[in-house]
């Protein structure tokens, strides 16, 4: 494993959605380039397990529930007490109720409550919880994984999903607004689409690798925190497919 260091100190990463799906191939390819990840999910697995026997201490896991602020604050202030700064924040953590399949006529709309708390609201908890770690970083990067799901003018002509499209959009929003609040400071806010990925969520008729996808959002990150945030750059550049295609809103 290459470390990657910064004035002496290793690059500092945490990324949420990290026990399965595009979240733990985000963990194994920032782990690669010598990163120290902290992970967050509700819960770990056996593969989170082995990630922490093998990392040689360069992994921390904190359970932790992003629908959820006080486990979010939690979560918060025990990667203070492991680091003083944040290079990168990646909020990877989504779900899809199956419920989302249906049409209007028997959507649950009351039901898509707690898909709204993680999908939309989790990433800001954590932006707000953990900021102040970011401030301190040297890469100082922010970045969102939303969905063609959430963009107006190629969602994949959706007839359902209401409850998951409108989350993400409202995650572009998000982002679009926190990229304005924090660009001052030098911090970067990134929005990546990754794509119909062969996972629990995405189904096995998917054709995208989750760790290509995970690749691909790594390498793209860091090419684009290298331009200077500078003009009146806001929502343009900022909303990506995987493979390096500037997405429409």
């Amino acid at each position: 494993m290459v470390r990657i260091l910064i004035g002496g100190k290793m690059k500092r990463i945490l990324i949420t959605g990290a026990a399965g799906g595009l979240g733990i191939c985000l963990v194994r390819e920032y782990l690669s380039r010598g990163y120290k990840v902290f992970g967050a999910d509700i819960g770990s697995r056996p593969e989170t397990e082995k990630l922490l026997a093998e990392s040689g201490g360069n992994y921390m896991f904190f359970e932790t529930d992003v629908a959820d602020s006080s486990s979010v604050q939690s979560l918060a202030d025990k990667v203070s007490s492991e680091t003083e700064a944040l290079d990168i924040i990646i909020n990877a953590a989504g779900i899809l109720r199956p419920e989302s399949e249906n049409l209007l006529e028997a959507f649950d709309v009351d039901g898509s409550r707690k898909l709204f708390d993680v999908n939309a609201l989790g990433p800001l908890r954590v932006v707000k919880a953990c900021l102040s770690l970011l401030r301190q970083g040297d890469e100082k990067l922010l970045v969102n994984i939303s969905s063609e799901a959430g963009s107006m003018t190629t969602h994949a002509d959706y007839v359902n999903r209401y409850d998951y499209c409108m989350s993400k959009a409202a995650l572009n929003i998000q982002s679009i607004i926190l990229q304005r609040y924090v660009k001052p400071e030098g911090i970067r806010v990134l929005l990546f689409n990754p794509g119909w990925m062969h996972t629990p969520m995405g189904g096995p008729k998917a054709p995208i690798n989750p760790a290509d996808s995970a690749r691909g959002i790594a390498d793209l990150a860091r090419s684009l925190r290298e331009k200077p945030l500078t003009g009146e750059i806001i929502a343009s550049g900022m909303f990506w497919d995987y493979d390096g295609k500037e997405r429409p809103w």
